[in-house]
């Protein structure tokens, strides 16, 4: 309790003195003449009013709040009013008249004053600067508009009556003006967080002691009395508290007052900074480090404050990112201009890319620059960024194959087209004949090769969707041989169907067309004239397998991966120099896989090929179904496990 005493006289030590000395002058004043204490009261009272208002005129560029500028801008107003007030006192005898003018203008100066207090409320709320110009006219024309009411016009109600005491209408308004303070005390509770906790301490108790002061003057009779007395000194205390929050806290503490919003910026910043997910660093011209984030955190092994104050080489970084920023941050020490690169971090356990930037701060004097290091962890953006690299070079590789291709089909069809037109008396029957199946040949490869094309397009955008339904496998294999054999006859080629399947599949029937459509020409060009393609489909593991068979000339097994990556262009020609893309089988496994199956291919060099896929059936199958079909598979040889699937 000792130490706390002695810690409060010594902080408000001048405020204690001031006060002793002001309650010796007006005891002293009141036993000599109450005339002389009102008006040594009143005149502090006026004093402090000026005052506040010369503070806040000459600081209204740095005042951010615009209630103390608003309620500052208005005292001087106050004061005045109360300047008229001591003048027109009973004894004074400035001005001559029967009627107490001073009660007069002591009513309206308080209410000036409640109106104040409230109104700079709406203030508060409002972003822009208040326009002091125009407060300071709309003040002006108010105080004269009451002055001329009380000494010229003679409108004002009378507030007090010789040998009577106050008037009802007086005692009125001092109630009515005590519930304004309050309703003042109550918006300034509300507004509360707009101002710091002093300040708010004394504005509110500026408002009690108002309250207090109106109090008393509803209970005097005479204006000599003990009442009256106490009210000039709340009033006092109340317009010394307004010193203290606008005048004496705007020059001792002016951070408390002009800056409290910046530093409420400030912490709302360093609230944003603490908690975003890039790396930040400050570090001193010796590379010491000033301040690091919480991100550092999930970098290196202890807390964030653990690295302030040390050195750049004693941080823990891997010694490449440890390098770089050394490099970084002496460049930009010699340059005085911000650097910024992209760094690959492959050290330890580290795999990450950061876009790191050092930025340079100048300081008041060349020995507090310091330096803000911001990394970006640009790892997800690097992946994306190479895959669409590689995307786009699969993109221009894969349309420079289709331009390719789709020139062949129709230099093709002009060239016999113009053989045709220009020797068609020459040519005969059988020679047209020939010419024709040539061309119908190459434009059948262009509507597939389109075709194809047309399908895979749609689903890289997304605009193909499968629509599942259940299609019946031996109708589908009828289907498919039907749109396949005029191809096959053409080449001498014979399609059948080995062991027919009753059970269904669930998949989109355009695709299913579309990956045994390709299947099946892939066999036809590939096969020998007279050769023999099987189409088969059975039960196998809960799925069909699809499976299509030729007795062509096969691939070599070193080239089987090939034909289903999507980067690769590999492509042979057919038995008779059929040129393809090798887009079909893409499109194929696509589908397959887009349907839930899979697909592989079995083959040899010189002994036909076997293309395998799965697509979910529709039936359920019994256990002993199940045993007898792997049984079946195994013993011709296709695999159980889909381990040559791509």
């Amino acid at each position: 309790m000792k130490a706390y005493l002695h810690s409060f006289i010594k902080a408000n030590y001048r405020t204690i003195f001031t006060m002793v000395l002001l309650v010796f002058i007006f005891q002293i004043s009141v036993k000599q003449n109450f005339l002389l204490f009102h008006t040594i009261v009143e005149l502090s009272s006026i004093v402090i009013a000026f005052a506040v208002f010369i503070v806040t005129w000459n600081t209204r560029k740095m005042l951010d709040n615009n209630y103390l500028y608003f309620v500052g801008m208005a005292y001087v107003f106050i004061g005045t009013l109360d300047l008229l007030h001591t003048i027109t006192y009973p004894g004074m005898n400035m001005i001559s008249g029967t009627i107490y003018y001073a009660n007069q203008f002591w009513v309206a100066t308080r209410f000036l004053e409640a109106f104040t207090l409230i109104m700079g409320f709406w203030f508060l709320k409002r972003k822009q600067v208040l326009n002091g110009d125009i407060t300071i006219l709309v003040y002006c024309a108010s105080t004269l508009l009451i002055t001329l009411s009380i000494l010229y016009w003679h409108i004002f109600p009378v507030c007090y009556v010789d040998g009577i005491g106050q008037t009802p209408f007086k005692i009125a308004a001092e109630y009515v003006i005590i519930a304004l303070l309050f309703f003042a005390a109550f918006l300034l509770y509300s507004s509360k967080k707009s101002f710091t906790a002093s300040v708010y301490k004394l504005l509110m108790g500026s408002i009690f002691f108002a309250i207090l002061s109106e109090f008393c003057f509803t209970l005097y009779v005479s204006i000599f009395s003990f009442p009256n007395e106490l009210g000039h000194y709340a009033k006092l205390i109340s317009f010394f508290l307004i010193y203290k929050a606008n005048v004496e806290t705007g020059f001792t503490r002016p951070t408390e007052v002009i800056f409290k919003n910046l530093k409420d910026n400030e912490e709302k910043y360093r609230t944003l900074t603490e908690n975003l997910p890039e790396l930040i660093f400050r570090f001193d011209r010796k590379f010491r480090c000033l301040y690091a984030n919480h991100a550092l955190e999930n970098f290196l092994p202890h807390k964030h404050e653990f690295y302030t104050g040390k050195k750049l080489s004693h941080l823990g970084f891997p010694a490449s990112f440890e390098h770089l920023l050394f490099s970084m941050l002496k460049e930009v020490k010699q340059t005085k201009t911000t650097r910024e690169i992209n760094f690959d971090l492959n050290e330890d356990n580290y795999a990450n890319s950061f876009s790191v930037q050092v930025i340079p701060e100048s300081g008041i004097d060349q020995h507090q620059e310091s330096y803000l290091v911001i990394c970006y962890d640009i790892t997800d953006l690097r992946v994306t960024e190479k895959r669409l690299q590689e995307l786009n070079a699969t993109k221009d590789k894969f349309f420079s194959i289709i331009a390719h291709d789709l020139r062949n089909p129709f230099t093709s069809l002009i060239s016999f087209s113009e053989l045709i037109y220009k020797n068609v008396n020459r040519l005969g029957a059988e020679k047209i004949e020939s010419l024709a199946l040539r061309m119908n040949d190459s434009a059948k490869q262009a509507f597939i090769l389109l075709e194809n094309l047309l399908h895979w397009s749609k689903m890289q955008t997304g605009v193909l969707k499968p629509d599942p339904q259940e299609l019946d496998v031996n109708e589908l294999l009828n289907e498919i041989k039907r749109v396949s054999i005029s191809f096959a006859i053409a080449k001498g080629i014979e399609i059948k169907i080995e062991d027919p399947c009753s059970s269904k599949v669930m998949a989109d029937k355009q695709m299913i067309h579309t990956v045994l459509r390709n299947i099946i020409a892939n066999a036809i060009k590939f096969s020998y004239p007279n050769g023999i393609i099987i189409l088969n489909a059975r039960l196998h593991q809960k799925t069909i397998l699809f499976s299509i068979t030729d007795s062509g000339i096969g691939i070599g097994k070193e080239n089987v991966a090939q034909l289903f990556n999507p980067e690769s262009s590999f492509s042979t020609p057919g038995t008779h120099n059929e040129m393809g893309t090798g887009l079909g089988l893409r499109l194929c496994r696509e589908f397959v896989e887009l349907s839930g199956g899979s697909i592989w291919l079995e083959s040899e060099l010189g002994m036909g090929a076997v293309f395998y896929f799965t697509i979910p059936a529709v039936l359920e199958i019994s256990a002993h179904q199940d045993a007898s079909e792997n049984d079946l598979t195994a013993e011709q040889g296709i695999p159980l496990v889909d381990d040559k699937s791509l």
